[in-house]
């Protein structure tokens, strides 16, 4: 699977981009910010993103907003990640697009359960 992580915590980017290739064989690209990701997503479509909440240039709704503005992305899964004392509002996950949410550290075992919410 085609993943990017979106984290801007380096520890918490190393750790999860590390277990998702090594442990998990998947093709993980990495971004620091929502502009960042957006355009990462221009050159690698994923199949699905992890995607903080917490974010220095937009916050993770945003972010997942303007994923699902983009035709060629309405089928990717989106998967938003909370920690640090900050949760995933369901109703903004819901209006953003985003398909699941979990707590860091996220079991990665249960990514081949993630299917995109019915909308």
């Amino acid at each position: 699977m085609k993943i990017l992580v979106v984290e801007d915590h380096a520890a918490v980017a190393e750790i999860t981009c590390s277990l998702l290739r090594e442990v998990h064989d998947h093709e993980v690209v990495h971004a620091t910010t929502g502009a960042a990701a957006l355009a990462a997503m221009e050159r690698m479509p994923p199949d699905l993103v992890l995607l903080d909440i917490n974010l220095p240039d937009m916050n993770g709704y945003e972010v997942a907003m303007q994923i699902r503005r983009n035709p060629r992305w309405q089928t990717l899964i989106l998967v938003a990640l909370s920690g640090f004392g900050h949760e995933v509002d369901p109703a903004l996950a819901r209006k953003a697009g985003i398909d699941a949410q979990f707590r860091k550290p996220m079991d990665f075992e249960l990514l081949p359960q993630i299917r995109r919410a019915d909308r």
